[in-house]
């Protein structure tokens, strides 16, 4: 399934649609203003709710937690903050995600089945979903991977201004 999400995920977010191929929306995205940090709720087009995806941390290695009927049911961290090939580990359903900072292409997997390719952008992303897997956990991916690089566009302004 492909899906798209357009606007920049954590910059006065208030509610963004994840549309398919024929631009309908599927999915919702929205912030919860209460929440501390950043607390963001996903629906489908119905307005049922399919879990949240809560930010941890706010410096250094952030955290996203999916969150289900109250419960955690995965964890999304990056390996390692210096490399210029970040990549993610999705505990609990045990997926494993890679790609460059460069290309911004990520590939999620298990083992050696595709869960989902991701082409992540400030602006724009466009997600390619295995029919089985958990969209509320691919979707708290895209939203590390969107994190990630918008630290890095804000370390590369204020790199160039300095010098």
């Amino acid at each position: 399934m492909k899906l798209f999400i357009k606007g920049k995920m954590f910059e006065n977010l208030d509610k963004v649609s994840v549309t398919g191929e024929n631009d309908e929306a599927l999915y919702y995205l929205e912030r919860d203003p209460s929440a501390e940090g950043h607390m963001i709720t996903m629906t489908d087009a119905d307005s049922k709710k399919l879990g949240d995806i809560e930010q941890r941390g706010t410096a250094g290695l952030v955290s996203f937690a999916v969150l289900k009927d109250g419960a955690e049911a995965a964890v999304i961290e990056r390996k390692s903050k210096v490399s210029i090939q970040p990549n993610f580990v999705v505990k609990g359903p045990d997926w494993d995600v890679a790609g460059s900072i460069v290309s911004t292409k990520y590939k999620v997997t298990k083992g050696d089945k595709s869960i989902a390719t991701l082409k992540v952008a400030l602006l724009k992303s466009e997600l390619d979903i295995a029919d089985d897997a958990d969209p509320v956990v691919v979707m708290a991916i895209v939203m590390a991977i969107r994190n990630m690089l918008y630290r890095a566009s804000i370390a590369g302004a204020a790199a160039s201004t300095i010098g």
